[in-house]
């Protein structure tokens, strides 16, 4: 046996030079396109604002902290509790303000019953007014022609 050496190659073996390969033959004409089938994907962003809440505060910093990484999606569907609709004034207002521009769709769940209902109209009502007044805004910073 030879002594071996790092970094060395074993007895009388070395690298095998490349060859060149002589290929005269054209490449084969390309193909129709492919395409292929994309499956529609809707992206839903749940907000859970069902927990023991306190103040508003506590209701604001939560609905932040659920949807502050949910950038642009299909629908929202938030589901408010008793707590959260008890303390929390303007719930509507501040949810149409999170999901105005980011959301085509927003459900908002509250519990049985038609005392809370006026939440889900109150979104509603802001999500149109945002929107109307966020398209003023582009229509009067665009540039006219």
């Amino acid at each position: 046996m030879t002594a071996h050496r790092p970094g060395a190659w074993p007895a009388g073996l070395g690298p095998v030079p490349a060859a060149p390969v002589a290929d005269d033959t054209p490449p084969p004409p390309p193909g129709p396109p492919v395409e292929v089938p994309v499956a529609e994907v809707r992206l839903v962003v749940t907000v859970d604002l069902t927990g023991r809440y306190d103040t508003h505060n506590q209701v604001s910093h939560d609905l932040w902290e659920q949807t502050r990484y949910s950038t642009d999606c299909h629908t929202a569907i938030v589901r408010l509790g008793e707590d959260a609709l008890r303390v929390s004034s303007g719930l509507g207002s501040a949810i149409a303000s999170r999901f105005f521009l980011a959301a085509k769709a927003v459900e908002i769940h509250v519990p049985a019953g038609t005392r809370w209902a006026y939440v889900a109209e109150e979104a509603q009502r802001c999500m149109r007014h945002y929107a109307a007044d966020h398209a003023r805004t582009l229509n009067r910073t665009r540039t006219p022609g």
